[in-house]
This record gives structure tokens, sequence and C-alpha cells, in this order.
């Protein structure tokens, strides 16, 4: 198995194991990123619209962001969270948690808010 399989496995396995059933998660990679940043441009990637779409289905949803370790994936994070508080979305109806398990990706997925 080269590099590239293992390492498209290993996110499958990830996946697998941090998401509820019924959330689909998102690879926001650094080469994603744009690297001058305004709405429009962060409006434009693909794996933020796909969940906004199912971010906006939901009454009581929670965007789930889980960044890569460290203070560059910390400092990231924050930056998309306050992206999205600039694009309309309340900070608290995101949560951002540690270990992607990824350098250079975030994983992102919605879920319902716990009562």
């Amino acid at each position: 198995m080269n590099i590239r399989n293992f390492r498209l496995f290993a996110i499958g396995i990830c996946l697998l194991l941090v998401l509820q059933p019924a959330a689909a998660a998102e690879l926001l990679t650094r080469a994603d990123w744009p690297a001058v940043r305004s709405g429009t441009a962060v409006v434009r990637i693909p794996a933020l619209q796909r969940v906004m779409r199912q971010f906006e289905g939901m009454q009581q949803g929670v965007i789930v962001i889980r960044y890569p370790g460290g203070d560059r994936g910390n400092e990231w994070a924050v930056e998309l969270r306050d992206w999205l508080v600039a694009l309309g979305i309340a900070s608290n109806q995101m949560l951002l948690e540690p270990g992607s398990g990824f350098p250079d990706t975030m994983v992102i997925h919605v879920k319902e808010r716990s009562r």
C-alpha cells in the first residue's frame, strides 16, 4: 500500500471513529484555504459550502471544527470561526476541538445540539 492510499485509508477510519453516523464530514486542507482571505473567498470553498447546506438543514445544528494540534492549528480554527461569525453564524453554534488527526487538515461536520 503506497503512502497516498494509506493516508486515505487512515482518514476514512478516523472519520468513522469520530463522527456520528448521520454526519457527513468535510476535510479542509491548507491548500484549500485561500492565501488572500475575504468573505467572498471563504464562501467559495466547496467543503464549507457543503457544511453550510447541512447546517442550514438542521434546526439545532452545531458546526464541529476539529483542527490539527499546536498553535498553528488553533490559530487556523479560530480564524475560520471568526470568518463564519462575520458571515452570520453565531459563535455558540460552533465547537472547536483539537485533534483532527491530520497535519494541515481540519475535519468539519454538523451535528444536532445536545439537549
